[in-house]
């Protein structure tokens, strides 16, 4: 049954890409602060290189919310990591893909609904990106935070609220954002940033 409404999401996601996309890119232009989503995009520019595509890469799903097992079964399903902080009870996880391959999961209470234009809630985003490593050192200026098995965290001076991070090998970069610059450190640094498995 969960499969069947995470395919059903999709179709739906698919025709509603077009329209969230171009939402997205515009509400990047005119705000830094009004949406968790835009929040996450525009920070990621300022502290790490950004990496440019010639077109789509994946199939955008628009905000979706799902349980901890839905979210489980549709990371088996796209062909990229998606990393998460963990369970967390009494919430449910909004799951946003954009066409450049940016997923983003939001931690929503319970109430909330998907697509809600709160920038309040914690959001772990994976972002395809080659060298994430090599790269987010060389913008650490020796401000890293040593992680286990090799991987850092690094905490935006130019907007705190968001912490990016990289592993040993792996090709993408997470950034954990929360309004609480505290918590959002608090949350990089403990070691429960995870692909969702």
């Amino acid at each position: 049954m969960v499969r069947h409404r995470v395919r059903l999401g999709a179709v739906i996601a698919l025709a509603l890409a077009a329209g969230f996309v171009a939402w997205l890119a515009i509400h990047n232009r005119s705000s830094t602060s009004s949406s968790q989503t835009s929040t996450t995009q525009t920070s990621t520019t300022q502290t790490s290189p950004t990496q440019t595509t010639s077109g789509p890469v994946a199939k955008a799903i628009a905000p979706i919310a799902l349980t901890a097992s839905g979210l489980r079964t549709l990371a088996q399903a796209v062909d990229q990591p998606i990393y998460w902080a963990g369970p967390k009870q009494g919430y449910k996880y909004e799951l946003t893909r954009t066409t450049t391959g940016r997923v983003y999961v939001r931690y929503l209470p319970r109430g909330v609904k998907a697509g809600a234009p709160e920038s309040k809630y914690l959001i772990v985003a994976t972002y395809p990106f080659p060298n994430a490593l090599a790269a987010l050192k060389a913008v650490a200026d020796h401000g890293a935070i040593a992680l286990a098995g090799g991987a850092i965290a690094v905490v935006d001076k130019a907007y705190p609220k968001s912490v990016h991070l990289a592993y040993p090998g792996v090709q993408y970069q997470v950034e954990v954002y929360d309004p609480s610059p505290a918590r959002a450190r608090r949350v990089a640094a403990s070691g429960g940033i995870q692909p969702v498995r």
